[in-house]
């Protein structure tokens, strides 16, 4: 009964999205402003939709790893859901890049990277596209965590 009750309530928020004037706000990946993430060398990121440092806002970042471009192994304070749009990303988890270990994701496929959760990726291949989402505050954080300055 609760599904059928969200069925329904889903079918009645897209119905008024659909009445709203004009055609719904488009992104195009041609329009994106990337920028250098500083931790990882031939990483880089857009934001899509939202902030990821403001607390509990939805965001979506685009973020593109150049060919043989590695994030090291860093965590994030948040769930992500990381989607390959296009080329093929290896993923990890630990704290050191273990080559054996690589999971390989194509275009459609998805990970879900538990909040502190220490993982790495790596563009191997080629050129990747991915598009990464969840609920801020967010930021990423190399492992192993630098001793504070004294």
């Amino acid at each position: 009964m609760l599904s059928r009750a969200l069925l329904f309530a889903s079918l009645a928020l897209c119905a008024g999205a659909a009445r709203a004037d004009g055609p719904p706000p488009a992104v195009l990946q041609s329009e994106l402003k990337y920028a250098p993430v500083p931790l990882f060398s031939g990483v880089s990121a857009a934001p899509v939709s939202g902030a990821a440092t403001q607390p509990g806002a939805l965001y979506a970042l685009s973020v593109k790893y150049a060919a043989g471009a590695r994030s090291l192994p860093h965590t994030h304070p948040d769930t992500r859901v990381v989607t390959v749009i296009s080329g093929r990303f290896y993923a990890g988890v630990g704290g050191q890049i273990d080559e054996a270990s690589l999971r390989a994701l194509g275009p459609g496929d998805s990970i879900v990277v538990p909040a502190d959760t220490v993982h790495y990726g790596w563009a191997k291949d080629g050129e990747v596209l991915l598009l990464e989402t969840g609920v801020g505050p967010s930021g990423a954080s190399l492992w192993p965590k630098p001793a504070p300055q004294r």
